[in-house]
């Protein structure tokens, strides 16, 4: 038998359900969605879906999504604002009561290896032919095609499988386990949400459905796509060279604390290098253009380094506020909402601190004209 519980909804300050800074008349007002999905990939996807307005329906499995064990905070993130429905899917009853659903649904996701979905009966070619108008949205490793579709991945390996992960870590170390957040599932959340959307706006024009997947891996690839650029753009260049940037890295100041320098253009090299003392940096022909200082970074690095650490952090941001250059603190979880302009977009909620969608659908001005 089916367990159904509807999950309270989290609210945020003022009372209203948490959907970033959407405005009243939510886009997705209307769009159901049912996430087959576990983990982190799918169902944050289907979160910002909700987010946007959608009512989203999550399948878990007998005894729920493991990442309520694996995760917790992550698991209340992507299971807020949804209606949760545990069901056996190796069972008729479960199979009959998903049926159900997914005919009046407008948009599934699921998140199974290539080929699960269509032993259980779910697959996108019967599924989309009971529901024509149902935008169907898979979400896997490798893909459905070649040879890697049935290896098992994480985050990790999908970011070594796409490049990402060998610009990781130090130039000249190994590379790090990862990118600080799990880039290669977020960034398929992205493209799933990003697709889902297409696809629905698509519908409107054509009056059906679809069927999509989303490779992480690929998503990961995606990513790296700028870097991938400059790596062909640039003759091959060794990690090292990919890695080392001239005034554009993190430096610690005398009280342990780090700052972030991100001078690329020239004129913020000039500001930097004369707002802190440094115009012999200036002088330096060999430092001219922003190639050139990355050419020569160990040596502009080395000698910012070693500059910072001589005044505390908070110096170094008085004395840089007024000057136009791009140098901001490294604030972490603990303190980042204490900033002025991040805790804009943070709010408190029974479960922690979750952050709004970062875009704003506004109303245009009558009284402007528009």
């Amino acid at each position: 038998m089916a367990h159904h519980r509807q999950r309270r909804r989290h609210r945020c300050r003022g009372g209203g359900i948490l959907t970033g800074r959407v405005s009243a008349t939510a886009p997705l007002d209307g769009i159901i969605v049912v996430d087959l999905s576990l983990l982190i990939p799918g169902p944050w996807a289907t979160t910002m879906l909700a987010e946007l307005g959608a009512t989203v329906i999550h399948i878990e499995p007998p005894g729920g999504d493991p990442l309520r064990l694996m995760m917790p905070g992550s698991y209340e993130l992507v299971s807020r604002g949804k209606a949760a429905l545990e069901l056996d899917l190796k069972s008729t009853a479960g199979r009959d009561e998903l049926s159900s659903i997914i005919a009046t649904a407008d948009v599934l996701v699921e998140g199974f290896r290539p080929g699960t979905a269509d032993r259980l009966g779910f697959g996108p070619e019967e599924t989309v032919r009971k529901n024509p108008r149902l935008i169907y949205c898979s979400i896997n490793g490798y893909g459905s095609d070649g040879p890697y579709r049935d290896r098992p991945g994480h985050d990790i390996n999908y970011l070594a499988a796409s490049g990402v992960l060998s610009l990781s870590g130090q130039p000249d170390g190994r590379p790090y386990p990862g990118a600080g957040v799990p880039l290669a599932d977020l960034a398929g959340s992205l493209f799933a949400t990003q697709a889902i959307l297409a696809a629905l706006l698509r519908r409107e024009k054509t009056g059906r459905g679809s069927w999509f997947e989303v490779s992480l891996a690929a998503s990961a690839l995606k990513m790296g796509e700028p870097r991938l650029a400059e790596y062909d753009e640039q003759g091959q260049p060794t990690k090292k060279q990919m890695m080392s940037r001239g005034a554009y890295d993190t430096f610690r100041c005398r009280d342990g604390a780090w700052i972030a320098v991100g001078c690329i253009e020239d004129r913020f090299w000039s500001r930097l290098c004369t707002t802190i003392g440094r115009a012999d940096l200036l002088d330096d022909r060999r430092l001219t253009s922003y190639a050139d200082r990355c050419a020569h970074s160990d040596f502009v690095n080395s000698r910012l380094a070693a500059t910072f650490l001589g005044a505390d952090r908070a110096h170094w941001l008085d004395l840089l506020a007024n000057s136009d250059v791009p140098v901001t603190e490294v604030v972490d979880f603990a303190t980042i909402g204490d900033d002025i302009q991040m805790r804009r977009w943070l709010h408190e909620e029974p479960g922690g601190r979750r952050v709004s969608l970062p875009y704003d659908f506004r109303e245009y001005s009558k009284e402007r004209g528009n």
